[in-house]
């Protein structure tokens, strides 16, 4: 069931379970939390959040519910 949900989130573009991965963290980043070690030398241990998972996610991308007013001049 995993697989077939990152298969629609990757397809469809955007995060579906809230893990805050599209299509999941990859294996790469699981080994790299695993054993600790920055392989690929990015300067991140695992892969960073392609969605933060504290925002509503639609249309693709994070959003937040906060109402931000408009300022006029």
């Amino acid at each position: 069931m995993n697989n077939f949900i990152n298969g629609m989130e990757r397809r469809y573009g955007f995060d579906l379970n809230g893990d805050g991965y599209i299509g999941g963290e990859g294996f790469m980043g699981r080994m790299e939390r695993w054993t600790g070690i920055d392989i690929n030398r990015d300067g991140i241990l695992g892969q960073p959040y392609d969605v933060h998972p504290t925002f509503v996610t639609g249309y693709g991308y994070g959003q937040t519910n906060t109402y931000y007013p408009r300022t006029t001049m």
